[in-house]
């Protein structure tokens, strides 16, 4: 949580249970807790390979959870940061496969 702006953005696309714009550190937390609830504490991601600029911050991740006997095996997906005075201001996720997420979290 110190790594992130007291008035964070966090991005939550597509259509699913979890999508929406969470602002602050207090919601980004809830977020966090809200999708380790809904996957049975499951959810996991695997880093694959990190680009870092000054401004801005990328992840790429595969992302595995299980709920309610449907599987997310190794989603790819790239988390996008922005950076302003050394926290994370906004965070983005970008998705492989928008409906398989959209599934899962459904």
């Amino acid at each position: 949580m110190e790594m992130l702006a007291d008035d964070i953005v966090w991005h939550v696309p597509g259509r699913n249970l979890l999508s929406r714009d969470y602002n602050g550190k207090a919601e980004v937390a809830g977020f966090w807790a809200r999708a380790r609830e809904l996957s049975g504490g499951t959810v996991r991601t695997e880093l694959i390979d990190v680009l870092v600029g000054d401004q801005f911050g990328i992840a790429l991740v595969r992302v595995f959870a299980e709920r309610e006997g449907r599987i997310l095996g190794g989603q790819f997906q790239a988390f996008t940061y922005r950076i302003q005075n050394g926290k994370v201001a906004e965070f983005w996720f970008m998705v492989e496969d928008r409906y398989a997420v959209d599934a899962f979290w459904s």
